[in-house]
């Protein structure tokens, strides 16, 4: 068990598998009480019994990001239950809307559109942020991290509507930024490449520019560790890509599919 979080108290979006499961057991690790959330009861409570069997303090809360009501609840209930909030980490994603709808722009339905919205931004991001605010206010150290993806900095084919969701998180997180400066609040964003999670995904990365390996989710992890953290205290707004260098290769307009995945 380390310290680097000690006192924190973080609420994990989408943390009962993949990328948001890694940080709250690295959170844990390193000190912070740890909300679990997620719409899998099994796995989420799953992940709450790794993190106390290793020492950690962790307690489950379902949540589904796409009902204004669970939200507000989910971050009553964690502040409530752990006596303050401190630390918001927007993770969750459709992955289901998103799998089912790769096609072309103009073949979406509108309801199909909206799912992916509110999934990744509407539920994700505003509405966790705007029933954390109050909580985070009154905290010292707080912070909000969004999880984006490489995908909201380019154009990928049959994902339209998630590019742009993530697009719009990186642009939220910056207003979040500015308006938390007020109220001590810092917000900064991680934008994910691809990443081998849950979901099966097993490829590799090769070619000049990029380290010749697919992230996993530990390398997001320790990441977003650091910019919770009171060390990244001079940190807001920021952007920041983990992605091992695909995104700066001249090749990868080429090799777009390698970039096709999911965050969270």
């Amino acid at each position: 068990m380390g310290a680097r979080l000690e006192g924190k108290v973080a609420l994990v979006t989408g943390s009962t598998r993949g990328i948001g499961r890694s940080i709250a057991e690295l959170f844990a690790s390193e000190g912070a009480k740890v909300a679990v959330t997620g719409r899998t009861a099994d796995r989420g409570r799953k992940v709450v019994d790794r993190i106390r069997d290793a020492g950690g303090a962790a307690e489950f809360f379902p949540l589904d990001v796409t009902s204004e009501d669970s939200v507000r609840e989910v971050v009553a209930a964690t502040a409530a239950h752990f006596g303050t909030l401190t630390t918001l980490v927007n993770n969750a994603a459709p992955t289901d809307a998103v799998a089912s709808t790769v096609k072309p722009l103009h073949e979406y339905s509108t309801d199909e559109w909206q799912r992916i919205m509110t999934g990744t931004l509407t539920g994700n991001v505003f509405w966790a942020s705007k029933y954390a605010w109050p909580h985070l206010a009154r905290a010292e150290g707080a912070s909000i991290l969004n999880i984006s993806s490489g995908q909201s900095l380019a154009g990928f084919k049959g994902f339209g509507a998630y590019g742009a969701a993530k697009a719009g998180v990186n642009s939220l997180t910056r207003s979040l930024a500015v308006e938390g400066s007020a109220d001590g609040i810092r917000a900064n964003c991680i934008l994910v490449g691809r990443v081998v999670s849950s979901r099966g995904d097993s490829g590799h990365h090769t070619g000049g520019g990029r380290l010749t390996r697919i992230g996993n989710p530990m390398d997001i992890a320790h990441a977003a560790t650091w910019l919770v953290s009171d060390e990244a205290a001079f940190s807001t707004g920021a952007l920041v890509t983990i992605d091992g260098g695909f995104s700066i290769n001249g090749d990868a307009a080429t090799d777009a599919e390698n970039l096709a995945s999911v965050a969270g």
